[in-house]
């Protein structure tokens, strides 16, 4: 239990140490609503955390979850009709990932399979930076299973059920296309995260953490 404890705790520690890289490197960008940021005590030990007007934080909202339709919908389109429009919903590390991808479906032979997943959501939005140009998305997924689809055939041959999880993803916000998109897929967290005993959330890495700790 102890073993366990440590590990979320480490897990929700990367969570807030991206938080605070990220907000160092956008330093000085600013948004429409960067004057109208709050500070929020939402369970992070000697620290409070930033968080937009409550219409920035639907709109988050909707476009993740736009996002989230878009490559469930999409994963069995041809890659250069992804490749065009994957923009417009991702950015970053996670486009990059995802052209990535595209470009070694491309070159594979013979039999091609994909996964799509699909889940009900339940979106909690946390940690946005100072100026309000990104933060992160808490995806409480329930129903979850996972589609396996023969790419030529566009045939489904099998479903698994995953069950219940929650992943988190970075959302940034693109002044040019003015909506957000994801920028990054952080972790997924274990079941019953919430529900451990002695976990206690910091703004700051330990000098020590794992094996050491």
């Amino acid at each position: 239990m102890l073993g366990s404890c440590k590990l979320i705790w480490v897990l929700i520690v990367s969570c807030l140490a991206i938080v605070v890289i990220m907000s160092v490197n956008n330093a000085g960008q600013t948004t429409p609503w960067g004057d109208k940021m709050r500070r929020l005590r939402t369970g992070v030990a000697r620290k409070a955390e930033w968080m937009a007007p409550d219409e920035v934080v639907h709109q988050v909202c909707a476009h993740y979850l736009e996002a989230s339709t878009w490559l469930q919908d999409n994963m069995l389109s041809s890659w250069a009709q992804q490749w065009s429009v994957a923009p417009h919903y991702l950015s970053g590390s996670y486009l990059r990932r995802h052209q990535n991808l595209l470009l070694a479906h491309r070159e594979i032979k013979g039999l091609q399979l994909t996964g799509i997943l699909r889940a009900d959501h339940n979106i909690e939005i946390r940690q946005f930076s100072e100026n309000g140009d990104f933060c992160l998305v808490v995806d409480h997924q329930t129903q979850r299973r996972m589609a396996t689809y023969n790419r030529k055939t566009q045939e489904r041959s099998i479903t698994q059920d995953l069950g219940d999880g929650v992943v988190i993803y970075v959302m940034l916000y693109d002044d040019k296309d003015q909506r957000w998109k994801i920028g990054n897929f952080v972790q997924e967290l274990p079941s019953g995260w919430r529900s451990r005993p002695i976990i206690e959330e910091h703004a700051t890495l330990p000098d020590a953490i794992g094996r050491d700790y």
